[in-house]
Parts: C-alpha cells; sequence; structure tokens
C-alpha cells in the first residue's frame, strides 16, 4: 500500500511538471523555477530556525526563574537548618502532646465503658459480651498503670480512677457464680433422680 501512495505521489508530481513545462518556451524558465524552489526551501528552514529559536528563548527564560526558585528555596532551606533543633523539639513536643490527649480521651471513656458494662450485666443474654468488655478495660487498665510506672501518686489516682471497673468485676463474677449455682442446682433436680 506504500508503495502504490509513492507512485501515485511520483505521477501526480510529473503531472504538475508537465503542467508547468507544457510548453517548449517555458523550457527555458527552468532555471527560474529552480532558483524560486530553492528560496523557498531557504525560507521554510528559516522560519524552523527561527522557531526553534523562539523556543530555545522561552526554555532558556524559564530555566532562569526555575534557578531563581530553587536558589530562594535553598535560602529558606538554610534558615530551617538554622533552627532544625527547635523544629526537631516542637514536632516532639506535638508527636507528646497528641499521644497524651488520645490517652486522656482514653482514660475518660473507662467510665463509659464500665457503666456500659455494668449496665448489660442486668441482661443474662449479655454475659459474654460483659465480660469482654471487662476484659478490655483491664488491658486499659494495665497500659495506664505500666504508663505511670515509677509515679506513685499518679498510680494511686490511677487505682482509684478504676475502682468503678473493679465493683463491676466482682458484680460480674457474683452474677456467673450466681447462673453457675442455679445451674448445678437444675440439674441436679433433673438429672440426679434418673440415677437413683
Amino acid at each position: 500500500m506504500a508503495d502504490d501512495l509513492g507512485v501515485e505521489a511520483k505521477e501526480a508530481a510529473v503531472r504538475e511538471v508537465a503542467k508547468l513545462l507544457s510548453l517548449p518556451e517555458q523550457l527555458i524558465s527552468i532555471s527560474s523555477i529552480k532558483a524560486d524552489y530553492i528560496s523557498r526551501q531557504q525560507v521554510e528552514k528559516t522560519q524552523s530556525g527561527l522557531k526553534s529559536l523562539s523556543l530555545s528563548e522561552q526554555t532558556t527564560t524559564q530555566l532562569r526563574e526555575n534557578f531563581i526558585n530553587i536558589e530562594r528555596l535553598c535560602l529558606e532551606c538554610q534558615t530551617l537548618i538554622e533552627n532544625h533543633d527547635q523544629i526537631k523539639l516542637l514536632s516532639h513536643a506535638r508527636n507528646n502532646l497528641s499521644t497524651t490527649v488520645k490517652d486522656v480521651e482514653g482514660m475518660m471513656s473507662i467510665s463509659v465503658e464500665a457503666a456500659a458494662a455494668r449496665n448489660s450485666l442486668s441482661d443474662d443474654k449479655e454475659i459474654v459480651h460483659t465480660y469482654e468488655r471487662l476484659t478490655a478495660l483491664d488491658g486499659k487498665r494495665r497500659f495506664a498503670l505500666a504508663a505511670a510506672g515509677s509515679h506513685k501518686e499518679e498510680v494511686g489516682r490511677l487505682r482509684e480512677y478504676f475502682e468503678d471497673v473493679d465493683r463491676t468485676w466482682e458484680t460480674f463474677e457474683k452474677t456467673l457464680w450466681g447462673h453457675i449455682s442455679n445451674f448445678v442446682a437444675l440439674s441436679k433436680e433433673r438429672f440426679v433422680p434418673w440415677f437413683e
């Protein structure tokens, strides 16, 4: 197919030249046609060169602006490097504050969670969920006591704070043992006579 297009283009070019040079007098003008063709090619090359030169100028201007921006950013970085120790301290303080806020929010939720566990004790069907809640609260207690570590005052305050959880555990255990003793008594009533 490409060969066909090439052949067609050559034939079209020959027809065009034949039209231009159809008379013998026009053969004399071949040199002027050739000169005209050469000058058109030079104009096209010159225009192409001017476009390339314009693009190069735009690229150079953009590079110059980029270098100016890089230099400005480098100056800003030097200021930051001079204050790096302060920035690092500030970052650590921010992280510590964020961790403390999360810990406090967790501590604040303990009484709400303990109350929810205590309330769920009234429903026998919720005894497993109550156990799960109390176990999670125990995990929070261990974490809080470990975090307080060597601060005896804090440990004392935390233990007071967790007394509600301890009371809920006691109620849970009494309820659980009550269910177990009821189950044992019921099983003795129903199944012991069968074995006698």
